[in-house]
């Protein structure tokens, strides 16, 4: 008894926490699209695959838990059968062998395959997950093609690289977000992870799918000669890295992630190489669109860049104490906004949307953007915002005496008040930083407790800065 006692002191703890996580992850699993495995089941049934086994890797790429599971299981019956190590470590070439006769076994209807989790019923971060691991997947495999590799098994290695961190999201789900949320821009999700669990994600995945190949390198199919997968792992991460991009309210890395696939992207024709793994990855979750369209069908506007630099504009404006004088639904109005502007380009329907929409919500009534015309040497109403009352909305010469001139040489706003009834406060500054190009005027009903307070003029602030930024105005 002693002995045996000594034994057990001898285990690793770490170890026992994995023994412990692979229990917990292995029989739920992660949800499992029904309709892509009755689809499959049913092909298999009316011999589809035998005529074209290709078609079979093809539709199970449409579901990453299914995909992941048969692969899982394939490994498990090979390893029993003497397969070789090499086909036991790629998942394309585990698929080809196993074949529609045993990959049929894994999954058919009398087997108890994984139920536990529920698209319909997942967390949003929990979705995202999949998500992401759609864009990884396809950039690997469109970056595999570029690369004269294999885009099935840049694929593949795309979503294994993945089944850590999505089994952690679906059978951890509070630890999970709770490192989600608390993330800091120098911070690495699965470090994080790893310092709750005391195991990586990639270690997980390890043990799960290949738990004969225990205490070897870490990593999905690091079985194989490290060399073997070093460009696709490479490849991989640059996806890794433009699914962070993406999501910038997630990952406080995303404008550093952006930088270095970018970076990556440039010798490979960047503007064309991301469309086609907009095109993969939209095309790669169909299945996934029919069940989760309010996630997936926003893949179609798939464009880091322009995701990085509203999320970098939109944390300026949010870190302006002049926001948080903003009324909640203006708020709420401007992050959208917000999330509607493109990087390079004028957003005419944003520009509208702000005009027309957001400067009424905010409580003013009337208004007008003047722009400056060189050749008149004149302030010339743009665009006239509603009921204009204390002045003429006219051509409005560069000389004293007009306050719209007079705004633009200040840097604060300036104020003109209507003490008559109704009273009326007016407020103008000038649009452009070092390079004035026109004036803001805004009129509203006076309210002496929100002027008095900073609130009108700290929303006459944040909305001029979301028009400069609409409009492109440094």
């Amino acid at each position: 008894m002693e002995n045996v006692r000594m034994v057990e002191n001898k285990i690793d703890p770490a170890d026992r926490r994995l023994d412990r996580a692979l229990q917990h992850v292995v029989r739920p699993w992660f949800p499992i699209n029904q309709d892509v495995l009755n689809g499959i089941r049913k092909s298999l049934s009316d011999g589809i695959y035998d005529a074209t086994p290709a078609q079979l890797l093809a539709d199970l790429k449409n579901d990453f838990a299914l995909f992941t599971f048969v692969v899982k299981e394939l490994a498990a019956i090979g390893a029993t059968q003497g397969v070789p190590e090499k086909t036991l470590s790629n998942p394309v070439e585990l698929i080809r062998w196993g074949g529609p006769k045993l990959i049929g076994e894994v999954i058919a209807a009398d087997k108890k395959l994984p139920q536990t989790h529920s698209l319909h019923w997942s967390e949003p971060f929990q979705v995202a997950r999949l998500r992401e691991t759609a864009v990884i997947a396809s950039t690997a495999s469109v970056l595999s093609e570029k690369k004269d590799l294999d885009p099935d098994v840049g694929f593949s290695r795309g979503v294994m690289r993945e089944i850590g961190l999505n089994l952690i999201a679906w059978n951890y789900p509070t630890l999970f977000s709770k490192v989600l949320n608390n993330l800091s821009a120098g911070a690495n999700l699965d470090d994080e992870l790893s310092k709750e669990l005391g195991f990586t994600p990639a270690l997980l995945a390890m043990r799960v799918l290949r738990p004969q190949a225990a205490g070897k390198t870490e990593g999905a199919g690091a079985t194989l000669d490290a060399n073997e997968w070093a460009e696709y792992d490479d490849l991989c991460a640059v996806g890794e890295a433009l699914a962070r991009a993406e999501n910038p309210e997630t990952y406080p890395s995303a404008e550093n992630d952006w930088a270095r696939a970018s970076k990556y992207l440039e010798g490979v024709g960047a503007a064309e190489t991301l469309e086609k793994i907009k095109e993969q990855a939209v095309n790669q979750s169909r299945r996934y669109q029919e069940a989760l369209p309010e996630v997936f069908n926003s893949l179609e506007n798939f464009n880091p860049k322009r995701n990085v630099e509203s999320h970098t504009r939109m944390r300026a404006i949010i870190a302006d104490r002049d926001f948080r004088l903003c009324p909640p639904h203006v708020q709420e109005a401007l992050r959208s906004l917000y999330s509607e502007m493109d990087g390079y380009s004028v957003n005419k329907a944003a520009i509208q949307t702000l005009l027309k929409s957001i400067i009424p919500q905010a409580g003013f009534t009337g208004g007008c953007v003047f722009v400056i015309d060189p050749s008149t040497s004149s302030l010339r109403p743009r665009t006239v915002i509603g009921t204009v009352s204390l002045r003429a909305i006219t051509n409005v010469n560069l000389e004293p005496g007009d306050m719209a001139v007079t705004a633009l040489g200040q840097s604060d706003p300036l104020l003109h008040t209507k003490n008559d009834p109704p009273p009326i406060d007016g407020i103008y500054s000038a649009l452009g930083g070092a390079r004035k190009v026109g004036v803001l005027y805004l009129e509203t009903p006076r309210g002496a407790q929100d002027i008095g307070e900073g609130k009108t003029i700290g929303t006459f602030n944040i909305i001029k800065q979301a028009l400069c930024d609409v409009l492109h105005l440094k």
